[in-house]
């Protein structure tokens, strides 16, 4: 397969989504990590209808990995609902690639918006590629639903840690590390059962560190530095290497 853009290429990527009784939690409600599931599918599909899908980045040997995601939900799609994700590439600053998402309701109200920076990936020295050569004719669009791109973590103080679990096959994907929504899930389980039963997330980002591979032990760590709102990490207890960092802006259900 060739590295080249197709000349049809769209500069805004939309698909449609039914919301399963898989994708939600207690409330019927949408979850997080099936959130970003969809968001990486969808990242996923624009660069395949552009002509320069995983296959072909696999012929080059490199592959897009996150690196950062800044997520604001104003309502949360529930069981049953249908709803559009619409994307778009702003292009690179940087090493970084900027990429916006917009979830709409069927009716068109914007529920979800979010933002996130991914970086290329050398598949066999797992060293960070320049993107310009791949980046050059991707379809951009100007329009930017953040000013801000989504902000470095502080690290955590004072924090109360949990045991250690071992990444596992089912949390590994195609790229042989642990696919980002398994480092999401691990965090958002963390938190007492009581409180995922009365509070939602309003606000969430996320910093992707270091990759993590099957055999290695994590342990979620966590720090309330305000009322509803919490840093968390992802650390290897062997070699205290932070993986990821959270920061989450909780509020009650209404």
């Amino acid at each position: 397969m060739a590295f080249q853009i197709s000349p049809d290429a769209p500069h805004i990527y939309s698909e449609s989504f039914s919301i399963r009784s898989y994708h939600v939690d207690v409330q019927c409600k949408l979850t997080i990590p099936k959130l970003c599931s969809f968001f990486q599918e969808i990242a996923g599909n624009h660069t395949v209808a552009c002509g320069v899908g995983w296959e072909v980045l696999q012929d080059e040997h490199v592959f897009w990995a996150l690196s950062r995601l800044e997520i604001d939900v104003k309502k949360y799609p529930e069981w049953r609902d249908e709803i559009t994700i619409r994307t778009w590439s702003n292009g690179l600053e940087g090493i970084m690639a900027i990429r916006h998402f917009e979830v709409l309701s069927s009716s068109g109200e914007v529920l979800i918006t979010a933002i996130s920076m991914w970086l290329m990936v050398n598949t066999e020295t797992r060293r960070l590629v320049r993107a310009d050569e791949f980046m050059r004719d991707f379809p951009l669009n100007a329009v930017r639903i953040y000013n801000e791109n989504p902000a470095k973590l502080p690290a955590l103080k004072n924090t109360t840690t949990f045991a250690a679990v071992p990444v596992s096959f089912t949390e590994t994907d195609m790229n042989r590390h642990m696919n980002n929504v398994s480092y999401i899930e691990r965090i958002i389980n963390s938190y007492d059962y009581n409180f995922l039963l009365e509070n939602s997330i309003q606000h969430f980002e996320i910093n992707f560190l270091k990759e993590a591979v099957p055999g290695e032990m994590l342990a979620v760590q966590q720090q309330k530095t305000d009322s509803g709102k919490y840093l968390n990490s992802l650390v290897n207890i062997d070699s205290e290497t932070e993986m990821v960092r959270t920061y989450t802006v909780w509020s009650k259900f209404e």
